[in-house]
């Protein structure tokens, strides 16, 4: 094979040449000047940031024959020709991810004892070290506490919390950050130059959106367009690639958002899902493009960048969909039917009126109804209405209960006590008997039983009542009245 990945041939080959990792690259240069630097390190950070070649480079500083004043390795020495091409018996790389078990770091601690064979140091780089076994670890910790002088641990990881604290007790920590867009992007734009490709600067913003900081996928991703554009890169070359969308169809989608509407939405969805594009990818453009939207809503003077259509769009309302579709987001990747998911997150901040049955809105009618009465002359009653509304709630009233019922049976027996005695205009007087003053107090008082009696009645009844009730007075028994001369029977 002769063809080499871009991501290998572009590897740094010395600290100036790391992206993005000035805090790290100073110290270690400085360090390998001084003479200062310690026996073991641990590289901690993202995937394609750079642990794994700073490892090589800080094994290649320690045993150049003739540093340069700035710490870095000189490229030239036999030792580094060593180091660059892999054939230095001295810098041993390790995965722990197949290299995890006792047996194998007790086989490093034997040979670590002995000296280096052409190089200063020997330097063991264990990358995924995270990986090891907890006994595993346990067999390194005296081995990396006090190692022969002639030894180096670099440990890399990209999830230092599953180390144990008494490994990294004994190391120098470095915290490698995601490298900022822009830095991926000039890199790009440096590769592409160094290579003879040409780019759309559009295509390699949104590679170096899309890799979220890591610069290893971004050089992937750049081969992988390069190969299928024929050393041209394009943001369709891009887009076919990955199953993206186009920018175009996402501000579309993002109006009909806007707008209400539901219909040329789901038209949108189905197009994606018969092109075979991601839907899950699609989701993430969405949101990073009602992102940038709100964000030039929020910025005074920006407001140019805006297409028409997006003008009028307050920032409130931006916000509501970055929210229903940041929780759809979470929903997609463990959902398995992606395609009504993502329908549901798009329609869920379209405003859709909600369902309601004819018979919820012919009572809801019956009861917004204005109620007749005579005006002349005030000592008459109220029409006959309120007898109507009244004989129909007793009707329905044990249609009630049961829905009473089978949401709490509790509150459903309390309710059963009781008899709809009045109606007037929004308030019901029930009627309990004598002995069942609790269960009025229940039913009657502010509280979750009355809510749930309330909104019963508003479903099967159509109207807004207000409870109260009253208790039947308790049947006195009448007293035996004391007997007469006649009513009593000589003994004698």
């Amino acid at each position: 094979m002769t063809y080499t990945a871009l991501y290998r041939r572009f590897r740094p080959q010395y600290f100036g040449d790391l992206v993005g990792q000035p805090h790290i690259s100073r110290t270690l240069a400085s360090a390998v000047k001084k003479g200062g630097f310690v026996h073991a390190y641990l590289f901690c950070g993202p995937r394609g940031t750079g642990k794994t070649s700073t490892a090589k480079i800080l094994a290649r500083a320690v045993n150049c024959l003739t540093p340069t004043g700035e710490g870095e390795p000189c490229g030239t020495c036999p030792a580094c020709l060593r180091g660059i091409t892999g054939e230095s018996l001295d810098i041993l790389e390790i995965d722990a991810a197949s290299n995890r078990g006792i047996d194998e770091i007790r086989d490093l601690r034997e040979r670590v004892k002995y000296a280096p064979v052409l190089e200063k140091y020997k330097v063991y780089i264990i990358d995924e070290v995270h990986m090891l076994t907890a006994p595993a670890f346990n067999a390194l910790l005296k081995t990396l506490e006090e190692p022969p002088p002639h030894v180096l641990f670099i440990l890399a990881t990209t999830e230092p919390h599953k180390i144990p604290l008494t490994v990294l007790s004994r190391c120098q920590r470095f915290d490698f950050r995601r490298i900022a867009d822009n830095q991926v992007k000039a890199h790009l734009e440096k590769v592409a130059a160094a290579e003879g490709y040409t780019a759309e600067p559009e295509a390699l913003a949104r590679i170096a959106r899309k890799v979220e900081g890591g610069l290893r996928d971004a050089l992937s991703l750049l081969d992988q367009c390069a190969g299928a554009g024929g050393g041209h890169i394009t943001l369709n070359t891009l887009n076919m690639l990955t199953g993206a969308a186009g920018r175009d169809f996402i501000e579309t989608m993002t109006r009909y958002m806007a707008e209400g509407a539901t219909a040329e939405l789901l038209t949108g969805v189905a197009d994606l899902y018969s092109s075979g594009r991601d839907l899950r990818q699609f989701l993430h453009d969405l949101l990073d493009y009602q992102r940038e939207l709100l964000l030039i809503k929020l910025s005074p003077g920006q407001h140019d960048d805006l297409p028409d259509w997006a003008a009028g769009i307050q920032p409130a309302l931006l916000l509501k969909l970055l929210s229903a579709l940041a929780e759809g987001e979470a929903r997609l990747r463990v959902s398995l039917q992606p395609r009504l998911t993502l329908e549901l997150a798009l329609l869920s901040v379209c405003g859709i009126p909600e369902y309601k049955s004819q018979r919820t809105e012919d009572r809801n009618a019956e009861a917004t109804a204005p109620v007749a009465r005579i005006d002349d002359d005030p000592s008459k009653p109220v029409a006959d209405d309120e007898e109507n509304e009244l004989e129909r709630l007793q009707k329905i009233w044990p249609e009630i209960i049961r829905a009473v019922t089978r949401v709490n049976n509790s509150t459903g027996a309390f309710l059963a006590e009781a008899k709809p005695l009045s109606l007037q205009q929004d308030k019901l007087l029930l009627r309990f008997g004598a002995d069942y003053a609790l269960f009025m107090d229940n039913i009657c008082r502010r509280g979750e039983a009355r809510k749930l009696v309330e909104q019963q009645i508003i479903s099967l009844f159509g109207r807004n009542l207000n409870l109260e009730g009253i208790l039947d007075k308790a049947k006195e028994e009448p007293t035996p009245a004391e007997p007469t001369e006649a009513d009593q029977v000589s003994l004698f």
